[in-house]
């Protein structure tokens, strides 16, 4: 009884901050396509030859020795499955060779005022905005090549998915993030990002995403981005959704490694996906990775 009282109420405050933070966008956006918002410009400094591109980032640099051990796990699998693609790994040091930022973007970044975290909100898109291609956060394990259906539409990511089986599940693993109630406002992945060059919902999103760090000097929410982007789908870009598949789907081998999501079957998660949201686990959860990626050959 007081595990539910306190997830009722939980529940409430969550939908609450999304409110908020809905609300602070709003007119924010509705002054962005009236043309009344100065914004900022990031500047593409190459001219690549292809789009087919799997771009990466770790700030630190990416020498093996240096990465915790899932990550390496992780970009070894994408080197294996990347096929045609290339693979650009962008590190604080060579990010100036492909995308030129705002001064105070450089600023905040280097006070600590932007983390890397949302410092890479805005890296992939502007990325995916000028080059096209693939973006993979650095704990995405790949189990099988790209699909061809993703990389055929302007863009795509997971979202979430009214039909869901096991909503109570998921909402009491991670109340913060899993929600289907309607005024739960956080319903996209943008972990896995695929997009064509130039695509509206990318670079809308960009830029007002450089207008916010501008004006602010801290997140309003941790899933800031992902509440604006419902925004945009359901206001202004409604006619610009993409193909829905589960938000689910690559959350299900992290979960089954934490011990639980027993309704799934490897097997059938590995049919149904091949793009995998991996995280940083304990010492029993890393075990259960690297068997998982013996018994499969993954690697």
């Amino acid at each position: 009884m007081l595990r539910k009282i306190w997830s009722t109420i939980r529940s409430a405050k969550i939908k609450r901050k999304h409110s908020i933070v809905s609300n602070y966008w709003k007119p924010v956006v509705e002054n962005y396509y009236q043309n009344q918002l100065e914004i900022p410009v990031i500047k593409k400094v190459k001219e690549l030859t292809s789009d087919q591109i799997i771009w990466q980032y770790w700030g630190q640099g990416v020498e093996n020795n240096t990465l915790p051990e899932v990550v390496n796990l992780c970009f070894k699998s994408v080197d294996k499955y990347c096929a045609d693609f290339s693979v650009i790994r962008l590190n604080d040091e060579n990010i100036a060779d492909y995308l030129e930022f705002p001064s105070y973007l450089i600023d905040k970044l280097q006070n600590g005022s932007l983390s890397r975290t949302f410092f890479s909100d805005i890296l992939r898109l502007a990325l995916l905005y000028h080059y096209g291609g693939v973006w993979l956060d650095a704990t995405i394990l790949l189990t099988d090549s790209l699909p061809k259906k993703m990389m055929d539409l302007p863009y795509f990511m997971f979202q979430r998915d009214p039909n869901e089986e096991h909503k109570t599940f998921w909402e009491q693993s991670y109340a913060y993030y899993w929600g289907w109630d309607k005024n739960f406002r956080v319903k996209v992945l943008n972990s896995i990002i695929f997009a064509k060059k130039g695509n509206k919902v990318i670079g809308d999103s960009l830029n007002l995403l450089l207008y916010y760090w501008q004006k602010e000097s801290k997140p309003i929410d941790y899933f800031f981005y992902q509440i604006l982007y419902q925004h945009l789908i359901e206001n202004q870009l409604k006619d610009q959704k993409c193909m829905l598949l589960s938000d689910v789907f690559p959350h299900i081998l992290q979960t089954k490694f934490n011990g639980s999501a027993e309704f799934w079957q490897i097997e059938t998660v590995l049919a149904k996906c091949s793009l995998h949201k991996m995280s940083y686990f304990d010492e029993n959860g890393q075990e259960q990775l690297k068997k998982f990626i013996q018994k499969f050959n993954v690697l």
